[in-house]
């Protein structure tokens, strides 16, 4: 299991894998998260910063969708988001959310790499790059 996860990690099969990337690559997006800097000075003196990382995030009305992306990416937590009653008055559905960032969205990226398109290739590996920069500058 990864550090600071509660999802036991299993393989998706081939067909999981592709049917998954397919729909993230239409509904979800990958953004990197520069990290923020220290806003608070513990006892022991030391400020922390939180590190850059990669989110990956999915939004979605069908709820038996996102339901099915949540059970193959290890049981995931899908949260929902009903608008209150004027989204409800106007009739419009609920918005169904999963969401992965750091480790997590690192690892299911790279499962899902060789389904991806051209275009959500090049812009993980942007990210990925971003990324080992920040990590990189923070060391030098």
């Amino acid at each position: 299991m990864a550090r600071g996860t509660i999802y036991e990690h299993r393989e998706p099969t081939e067909v999981e894998l592709a049917w998954l990337t397919g729909i993230w690559e239409g509904e979800g997006s990958w953004t990197f998260k520069k990290g923020r800097p220290a806003k608070m000075c513990y006892e022991n003196g030391k400020t922390y910063r939180e590190k850059p990382y990669l989110n990956m995030i999915m939004s979605m009305t069908d709820q038996d969708v996102m339901e099915r992306v949540g059970r193959i990416m290890d049981g995931r937590k899908i949260t929902h988001y009903d608008g209150g009653p004027a989204h409800k008055t106007a009739g419009q559905k609920p918005v169904y959310i999963i969401s992965l960032r750091g480790e997590a969205a690192c690892r299911w990226s790279k499962l899902m790499k060789p389904y991806l398109g051209i275009r959500r290739r090049e812009k993980y590996e942007l990210i990925m790059e971003q990324i080992n920069e920040e990590l990189f500058s923070e060391v030098a």
